[in-house]
């Protein structure tokens, strides 16, 4: 971690718990007053709210997807931490079967720390998302995509072959759901990346894409806006995911 992250840290009143180091990147547990966060090189890939399963982040908006289906098998590929498998577990409990592919052996010894409890209930897979995708697999209704390398989703994961397998993983009507950060680059490619996705799903975004720093895409195999509208406003609404419920709301056509 740089001097201006160790900054920012102190600035926040927040204190490192733990620390990995490899070669090109620093793992850190922390806590603070927003609530314990697992960073990479000083990005925040996962955050725990004290006593809240909500974050107020983009991670909460995965949480209404389970509600599209009785009763769903999850691939998520790309743990950091565990946010959402967290967050998944307590809503859901044992109506959702998940598996989780996460290709950093040091993230995953970090999330255990960080969610020791949610990592238990899930099948942990420790291996290259890419490479998982290829292999002949069970079908899923969700697949979550949330692989970042820094900043950026690997370039690996934004080709067209990665789609199509993606798409042949899941069911006929299921669901892909994709966090999009909006850096410079990112941004560049956007357009580029969403009319591949379009040759495979009809294609929402939950949020206006150059208004906040992460869009959720909805990538969806068969359901149109009105049919998933319909059930991800079944959720419970509450003061802590009102949020959610509206950008769902707001979400546009990609």
């Amino acid at each position: 971690m740089n001097i201006i992250n160790k900054v920012i840290e102190k600035m926040k009143g927040e204190k490192i718990i733990r620390t990995e180091k490899d070669e090109d990147k620093t793992l850190t547990l922390t806590k603070g007053p927003e609530g314990i966060s697992v960073k990479f090189n000083g990005i925040t890939y996962s955050r725990l709210a004290e006593k809240k399963i909500f974050t107020g982040s983009y991670w909460d908006y995965f949480t209404p997807l389970p509600l599209l289906y009785e009763k769903a098998n999850i691939l998520m590929i790309g743990l950091g931490g565990g946010t959402i498998v967290y967050q998944i577990n307590k809503l859901y409990g044992k109506n959702i079967n998940m598996d989780v592919v996460e290709i950093d052996k040091k993230m995953v010894e970090l999330s255990k720390e960080f969610i020791p409890e949610e990592i238990k209930k899930i099948n942990l897979l420790v291996e290259d998302g890419i490479e998982f995708l290829k292999k002949d697999k069970k079908k899923y209704e969700l697949v979550f995509l949330d692989a970042y390398d820094g900043d950026k989703i690997p370039d690996s994961f934004l080709e067209e072959k990665t789609i199509e397998n993606i798409s042949r993983v899941l069911t006929e009507d299921g669901v892909l759901a994709i966090n999009y950060a909006m850096s410079f680059k990112a941004i560049v490619f956007f357009q580029n990346y969403i009319g591949k996705l379009k040759r495979y799903f009809k294609v929402y975004l939950v949020n206006n894409p150059f208004g906040s720093g992460n869009t959720i895409i909805l990538c969806s195999k068969k359901m149109d806006k009105t049919e998933l509208l319909e059930k991800i406003n079944k959720m419970q609404q509450n003061s802590d995911n009102l949020h959610v419920i509206k950008g769902y709301n707001n979400m546009s056509n990609g």
